[in-house]
């Protein structure tokens, strides 16, 4: 499928930026990339990978070291397992069972942040729903944002868009990253154990857009998905795409 729409693209003309931008249908499909982009590294995944020991600990949990290294064990796993799962139940709704079950981690995570106490000597029930939601967390974010937006950027686009605006997407991850790697030590510094209801809003937010937005790409070939793209684009108002 990949190799005839590749012939066929030989044959038409190269979207330029300016065309990305000004047509309808192309700049609905980069607002859907960008938006999967900005759900997968909004959701706080580098804070919860990167700050994992500060979490357990603010958490009254022990041996957080030994804690964050199943963390980070448990994400390449499901990562592998979230291949067959993504053919078999479809992009858009592995990525919507995803983020139900993250805002459900987030919220279990935040109240053991909250209530968490600091008390090292012993493992309190804070430090055990920490290790629980932050592993649950990580299984649903690697079998639905985690994988599926790379998936979902070279189906949203025929060959002769794809190119700039897969650069565009891969650009705003990399943004939303590096916004998170920045600012996460001073939102925590503002809002202390309060942070991860910030990034519960965060998952709760982007979970609304995949429902409104994403479409389901599974077993479609690219021209279908784009007209399928063209046809909600036409269901907006002028002004909006």
């Amino acid at each position: 499928m990949m190799i005839e729409e590749r012939t066929h693209a030989s044959d038409r003309k190269i979207v330029s930026y300016k065309e990305l931008f000004t047509t309808p249908h192309l700049l609905l499909g980069l607002v859907i990339g960008v938006g999967l982009q900005g759900a997968q590294q909004l959701s706080g995944i580098v804070a919860i990978l990167n700050y994992a020991p500060q979490i357990f600990k603010t958490a009254g949990g022990s041996n957080s070291d030994v804690v964050t290294a199943i963390t980070g064990g448990i994400n390449v796993l499901m990562t592998f397992i979230s291949i067959p799962l993504i053919d078999r139940l479809g992009r858009r709704t592995l990525m919507i069972i995803g983020q139900i079950f993250m805002v459900i981690a987030y919220v279990g995570l935040s109240l053991a942040q909250s209530f968490g106490s600091n008390n090292q000597d012993h493992m309190t029930w804070s430090g055990y729903l920490s290790i629980i939601t932050v592993f649950l967390f990580i299984i649903f974010f690697a079998i639905g944002p985690g994988a599926i937006p790379w998936l979902i950027i070279g189906e949203l686009f025929t060959a002769e868009a794809r190119g700039k605006a897969s650069s565009i997407c891969v650009g705003a991850n990399w943004l939303g990253q590096l916004l998170v790697a920045l600012f996460y030590e001073s939102i925590w510094d503002g809002l202390g154990t309060n942070t991860f209801w910030l990034f519960t809003s965060f998952v709760a937010f982007f979970l609304i857009f995949t429902v409104l937005f994403v479409p389901e790409t599974k077993k479609k070939p690219v021209d279908q998905i784009s007209r399928e793209i063209q046809d909600q684009a036409r269901k907006f108002p002028p002004f909006v795409f």
